[in-house]
Parts: structure tokens; C-alpha cells; sequence
């Protein structure tokens, strides 16, 4: 009688260190492999609306690490989020009465013709 080689348990053959081994190397592979999670620009909105509410008494240069890290903890990969982007959408936002502009940074046409 033939013996199938699916048959084996390798578990009685490899070392267990070896075989843990492996499996974290398998692991880490796969992990490379995976393809990172951007973020829509609904993404980057809510983060940045969550943002504001977190910024009370932050300085103007600071938002956008603040904003990077809400969505690096949502799981987003911020690799091609630029800054301009995220001021953009800030600046937007502010101008649609959507949030405050808690940072004073936008000025709306009507303020800088006042004299």
C-alpha cells in the first residue's frame, strides 16, 4: 500500500520554534503585501471636523499632525494626505458655516476690504 503524502504530520518532523518561527514570517509577509487604506475625502473631512473640536488653544502649525493622527487611528494610512489638502478642506468647511474657525486662520474677502 501507497502512503499519500497529505497523510504526514509534520508537526512530529519540524521543531516547534521553527514552525512558530515560519508562521511569524508568513505573518509579516502578508502584512507587507496588504495594500494600505486611504482615506476618502469624507475621510479626511470628519477627521478634520473631529479635529476642530479637538483644538481649543493648539497653534495653527500643529492641526495638521493633529489631523494626521485621528486618521492613522481610524486606520488610515495618511501617506498621500498632504497638508494643503487638509487646509483646503479646513478652509472650505469654515466657509460654508460648517465649523468655526476656532485657529483664526481664514479670512473672508469681506474682512480684508474693511479698512
Amino acid at each position: 500500500m501507497v502512503e499519500k503524502e497529505n497523510s504526514i504530520d509534520y508537526s512530529e518532523i519540524i521543531p516547534e520554534d521553527v514552525l512558530r518561527e515560519v508562521e511569524e514570517a508568513e505573518k509579516e509577509y502578508h502584512k507587507k503585501k496588504t495594500k494600505y487604506l486611504l482615506p476618502s475625502s469624507r475621510d479626511i473631512v470628519e477627521a478634520v471636523i473631529e479635529a476642530t473640536s479637538r483644538a481649543r488653544g493648539i497653534h495653527p502649525d500643529e492641526f495638521p499632525e493633529l489631523v494626521y493622527s485621528i486618521l492613522e487611528e481610524q486606520g488610515f494610512s495618511t501617506k498621500y494626505v498632504t497638508i494643503k489638502r487638509i487646509w483646503r478642506i479646513y478652509e472650505t468647511l469654515v466657509l460654508r458655516g460648517v465649523i468655526r474657525d476656532v485657529l483664526g486662520v481664514v479670512h473672508r474677502y469681506d474682512d480684508r476690504n474693511r479698512g
